[in-house]
């Protein structure tokens, strides 16, 4: 009965156990970026764009009549949103506006991190976003000349809203937008 048991014990102990694979997560290589200055001029009107700033040389910009552009990074699969809003004695309500976007996008957060930018030679006062979380966008900031003009941003990925996978791909946007907004100008 012992040598039984013995030599069960030994067969059974020899078989291998299969797990499933675990999901993975590609780690982007990323290249130290190359800024170039980018000036915005609608060439479908007489009305040109009235700001200017530095963009990564990986990305294409896109904009509309009304000065709004999209600047696409096709490596990473985001897209940076920019809405020009004209502020017409109402620079209140915008910025009411857009810090409902804030509360709004913080629902899902673990913690939100805050900085400004003032460059009061330049006339340009901005002020910079970075949620912690799974949200739908990471980053949202504005840029205003505290007088007529407001530029809102916010930065999207095509995936599914994952903030530990997204991370590298996260701080690297970051990085451009700061760009942005340390090199904007009001022309």
């Amino acid at each position: 009965m012992k040598k039984l048991f013995l030599l069960l014990f030994l067969v059974s102990a020899c078989e291998q156990v299969y797990l499933p694979k675990q999901k993975a997560f590609f780690a982007h290589q990323f290249s130290l970026p190359n800024y170039s200055d980018l000036i915005l001029s609608n060439k479908n009107t007489d009305n040109p764009c009235f700001y200017s700033f530095q963009v990564n040389k990986l990305s294409q910009v896109e904009f509309d009549k009304n000065c709004n552009s999209i600047i696409k990074y096709d490596l990473l699969k985001s897209e940076v949103f920019l809405t020009n809003i004209k502020v017409e004695n109402n620079l209140e309500l915008v910025s009411f506006d857009f810090n409902n976007r804030i509360i709004a996008n913080s629902l899902k957060s673990n913690e939100i991190k805050s900085s400004e930018f003032n460059d009061v030679n330049k006339k340009v006062y901005a002020k910079y976003f970075t949620f912690i979380g799974n949200n739908p966008s990471n980053t949202h900031f504005y840029i205003t000349d505290s007088i007529s003009n407001y530029i809102s941003g916010s930065l999207y990925f095509d995936s599914k809203p994952n903030y530990d996978s997204l991370l590298p791909s996260i701080q690297y946007m970051n990085n451009d937008i700061k760009k942005i907004i340390q090199t904007f100008k009001w022309n």
